[in-house]
């Protein structure tokens, strides 16, 4: 009888310091759950939300969860697609994990302070700009004074362009910016309501494959020196990446190994992508997408991606011209333990 009521008394007392901590880890800040325990005692995969915007070059992101490489790693995890705007309020309200995305596209949001950390590179050349092959248009230098249909204002595919024209001597308000939606870029062209579209996969690739109809102004992946360049990044949630970078690494870890198999597996992950729901267009067309891009998964690259940017950004007008793009640069990026 006194043996039971102590061993009572000792579950009782053990419920009550795993409240405590419980309660101590939310005190804290932690946007993510910590491990449970199920009724064997062993822990169960940590709840984990992942954001993706339903573009070919996010990849990783999906081959990560399909795979099971996040899982490896100990997260059960939870995909959250939305568009940018969505994604970006998501991640400055604590409501989702980690993302990919498009190094142009996040310099704003995070000169501004989303509390976001990059951790990783995953690959390189997924912007074009494109005009109809009769326009008269040839080159970049060409589009001053005209008007250039994009997915969005201030959007990666416009920001490269942007900062191509003014390599060339062209300020970013001596040419017309016109949102469209990605998918009516084309019939805007053939409407003659702009003159020439700056977009991102899939639809570069499809343009791409109909130069009868239209000509390449500019393309990331082979023209300099943005073929060089990591074009899409990896976010995480800037208090789990500061709080616990062990397991922000493991996150980071996750999606570095999933670039890596995209690389060695365009035709496979284009197949899976489109079977998943996860993009558009066929297998076919994605796995060509994803064979001509560089998935080159890297810790360094994306420091050097991220002040890069910055740097294109101050200098077309993006980032405020007395911001120092070196200690935003330090600030973005967060390199963890045992990755490289």
């Amino acid at each position: 009888m006194m043996k039971n009521t102590a061993r009572k008394l000792r579950l009782a007392l053990v419920a009550l310091l795993v409240a405590l901590l419980a309660s101590a880890v939310v005190g804290c800040g932690n946007r993510t759950a910590t491990p449970a325990a199920n009724e064997d005692g062993n822990a169960t995969l940590r709840p984990l939300r992942i954001a993706y915007q339903g573009l070919t070059c996010e990849a990783p992101t999906y081959i990560a969860y399909e795979k099971g490489f996040f899982a490896e790693e100990g997260f059960a995890v939870e995909m959250v697609k939305g568009d940018f705007n969505f994604i970006r309020d998501s991640f400055a309200a604590g409501r989702i994990d980690a993302v990919a995305g498009l190094a142009l596209t996040w310099i704003k949001p995070l000169e501004q302070g989303v509390n976001a950390k990059v951790t990783a590179a995953l690959h390189k050349g997924c912007l074009y700009a494109y005009t109809l092959a009769d326009s008269g248009i040839e080159k970049v230098e060409d589009l001053k004074g005209k008007r250039i249909g994009v997915p969005a204002i201030g959007g990666a595919p416009m920001m490269l362009l942007a900062r191509d024209l003014a390599s060339k001597g062209i300020d970013i308000q001596e040419v017309q910016w016109r949102a469209f939606p990605v998918a009516e870029l084309e019939l805007a062209l053939d409407k003659g309501e702009v003159d020439a579209v700056a977009v991102g996969e899939p639809f570069g690739t499809t343009f791409a494959l109909n130069l009868d109809k239209f000509r390449v102004l500019l393309n990331q992946s082979i023209h300099a020196p943005y073929h060089a360049e990591f074009c899409c990044l990896w976010l995480i949630d800037g208090e789990l990446a500061e709080n616990e970078p062990e397991v922000a690494a493991a996150i980071t870890r996750a999606v570095l190994r999933a670039a890596q198999y995209v690389e060695d597996n365009p035709q496979e992950v284009g197949a899976i992508i489109v079977e998943k729901g996860y993009v558009l267009g066929s297998a076919e067309l994605n796995g060509q997408i994803l064979e001509a891009l560089e998935f080159a998964p890297s810790v360094a690259g994306a420091r050097e991606a991220l002040l890069t940017s910055f740097e294109a950004g101050k200098e077309i007008g993006v980032i405020d011209a007395a911001t120092d793009v070196a200690a935003l640069t330090d600030r973005a990026f967060l390199e963890l333990p045992g990755l490289q």
